[in-house]
């Protein structure tokens, strides 16, 4: 009897150290949250990636794809284009960034484009994995109502997202918020 009850004490302890070291690995994954995507566009219309951050670097690359397609993005590992559309990489000038700064998205919109109703998404990314950002999802037409100055973000409220411009100065502030 002492022996089988030590036994099942032993697999108890074995299954529930089993169970921590995989909530440990699946944890220890997930880059942290940092930062705060954002889409404006320069006074000729062009359309930029904002980004603001709060670690203490900026983050290496920006990444634009549909919204079914974001995974999870390895910046070690090389871009593997969607089905239907490529995703764009963007280095961020690591020399000269301060918080927030823009990074222009050069080749996007595709031409021709996806139907209007394609949702996009995008992230930064360090190539060390040590912080993400909150997406920004948008549509082809939203492109149309963007401003210098303004900052179009992806927040969450009552547990749905919704599209929110914000100033370019809320935006700082949601940046060095993100930590």
């Amino acid at each position: 009897m002492a022996v089988h009850a030590m036994t099942t004490a032993q697999r108890t302890a074995a299954s529930l150290t089993a169970a921590l070291m995989v909530l440990a690995g699946l944890t220890s994954c997930t880059p942290a949250i940092r930062a705060v995507t954002g889409l404006t566009s320069a006074a000729d219309g062009r359309p930029l990636a904002a980004l603001a951050w709060c670690a203490d670097r900026p983050p290496d690359v920006v990444v634009l794809r549909l919204a079914g397609d974001l995974a999870s993005p390895s910046p070690s590992a090389a871009p593997a284009p969607s089905v239907n559309w490529p995703e764009w990489w963007y280095d961020v000038p690591q020399r000269d960034a301060t918080s927030p700064a823009t990074v222009e998205l050069t080749g996007f919109p595709p031409s021709p484009g996806p139907d209007l109703g394609t949702v996009f998404q995008m992230r930064v990314l360090t190539r060390n994995n040590s912080f993400t950002s909150h997406d920004v999802s948008f549509r082809l037409p939203e492109l149309a109502d963007l401003r210098p100055g303004s900052v179009l973000i992806t927040t969450i409220v009552a547990n749905e997202e919704v599209q929110k411009t914000v100033s370019l100065d809320e935006f700082a502030r949601l940046g060095r918020n993100a930590c």
